[in-house]
């Protein structure tokens, strides 16, 4: 015998909650609508720092931004210390930073690498 309140389940009593969709792909909570606002969206950029083997055991830095090279950092004008100091995750995270407070020419970025090795 089916009950008139739900036909699908013969077992189920009216409490006068809505039943839940079983055929639902995608279950959503309505918490997931409350937390993520579309209009909130935002691209930031992507700095990347890419290091360049040249054929002569020479090495360069590309800083770019959004694909775009936006700094070159020269290896054969730093000396052996520094260059080491650039292939570590600290040296790439220092450049990184570096290009957030907005390198100004090479000599000063040689300046501040000095100085951190200090």
């Amino acid at each position: 015998m089916l009950n008139k309140s739900n036909p699908i389940d013969p077992n189920h009593t009216s409490t006068g909650e809505e039943p839940k969709e079983q055929n639902s792909k995608f279950n959503l909570s309505k918490f997931d609508f409350d937390l993520y606002h579309e209009e909130d969206d935002k691209v930031e950029t992507v700095i990347r720092i890419k290091r360049v083997s040249m054929p002569n055991k020479g090495e360069k830095w590309k800083v770019m931004t959004d694909n775009k090279v936006t700094f070159v950092v020269e290896g054969s004008k730093l000396s052996k210390k520094e260059r080491e100091f650039l292939r570590t995750v600290e040296g790439l995270n220092f450049l990184i930073a570096q290009f957030k407070q907005g390198i100004k020419s090479f000599n000063s970025l040689k300046n501040e690498i000095k100085k951190n090795l200090k």
